[in-house]
């Protein structure tokens, strides 16, 4: 009987796909932020109005830029072992 043969991911592979989902999570990630606590309750003359918030949305925006960053240094990595295994 022969052993069956499993064709796996080389590195530059697994570092690549690791990368798409950093950018994905972070894109997620961040947005779901921004909905969850973008908009907060200030006072005004007539009660309580829900306004957006600058700074929670600059925040979701900068998880969303951090996601893209690491996600593209992964990439970035992979494309370095994509040139060695080639080579």
């Amino acid at each position: 009987m022969s052993t069956p043969q499993y064709q796996t991911m080389k590195e530059s592979e697994v570092c690549n796909a690791i990368g798409w989902v950093l950018i994905a999570l972070g894109f997620i990630a961040g947005f779901l932020f921004i909905l969850a606590f973008g908009r907060i309750e200030v006072a005004s003359y007539y009660g309580k109005e829900t306004v957006w918030s600058g700074v929670m949305i600059a925040t979701g925006i900068g998880i969303i830029f951090n996601g893209f960053l690491a996600g593209y240094l992964f990439q970035k990595v992979a494309s370095i072992l994509r040139y060695h295994e080639n080579k």
